[in-house]
């Protein structure tokens, strides 16, 4: 799985420069700028690490975090790196581990998907509330992703902005929707998945079951 993720992102991660760089350069024209989503429409994903403490009680330690957007596909689309250390740890006996969705202060349990190829070449993660009940409490609107792809190209980045903003954190078009996505990685430079990208994403995800399906059993068969 490592090689086929080496694979892919190589030449996805040229793409991404070489369109970013094209985005900057005509932006200076005149094109307009994408500007991040507002606080209220971002979320954080935390990845904590549970440890015994004194007196029997669990101590938490978050030992990865990134900004996300709520989604129809996924609950929350976040960066891939918040979810790595989880990914390659969660099958160890000796640490216990959590994920959790931060909605304005409140934290909610959540698990990650598992689309088996991860990160796609894009750097993004699935995040799903562990309960139903917990993304209706949430109460978050959901962002709708660019729909005019064909324009990406002819937009710009504030690099003021980028600066000073998280990684997961969507950018958005003049129009309000998701235009591109603020991605990085630990050892690498910031980069931007596109919407067009995003969906992409989002396409393989819903392919994987968030939930158990529940079969009705006919009563005529009763």
């Amino acid at each position: 799985m490592d090689r086929f993720r080496g694979v892919l992102a190589v030449p996805i991660l040229g793409l991404l420069l070489a369109a970013g760089s094209l985005a900057r350069a005509q932006g200076k024209d005149g094109q307009p700028l994408l500007h991040p989503a507002t606080a209220s429409q971002v979320i954080t994903v935390a990845v904590k690490e549970l440890r015994a403490g004194k007196h029997g009680k669990q101590d938490e330690f978050v030992i990865a975090q990134a900004a996300g957007f709520p989604n129809d596909t996924c609950d929350v689309v976040t960066t891939f790196d918040v979810v790595k250390k989880f990914e390659e740890r969660q099958t160890w006996q000796n640490i216990k581990q959590r994920i959790d969705v931060i909605v304005n202060g409140t934290s909610y349990p959540a698990k990650f998907r598992d689309i088996g190829f991860y990160p796609l070449g894009l750097n993004l993660a699935c995040i799903d509330f562990e309960s139903p009940m917990d993304r209706a409490a949430a109460q978050f609107s959901v962002l709708p992703l660019d729909r005019d792809t064909q324009d990406s190209t002819g937009l710009s980045y504030d690099d003021g902005e980028i600066a000073k903003t998280d990684p997961g954190t969507p950018f958005l078009n003049q129009r309000g929707e998701i235009s591109a996505v603020l991605i990085a990685s630990p050892n690498g430079p910031i980069e931007f998945a596109s919407a067009e990208e995003i969906r992409l994403f989002l396409k393989a995800a819903a392919a994987i079951t968030a939930w158990p399906t529940v079969h009705r059993r006919n009563l005529s068969a009763i």
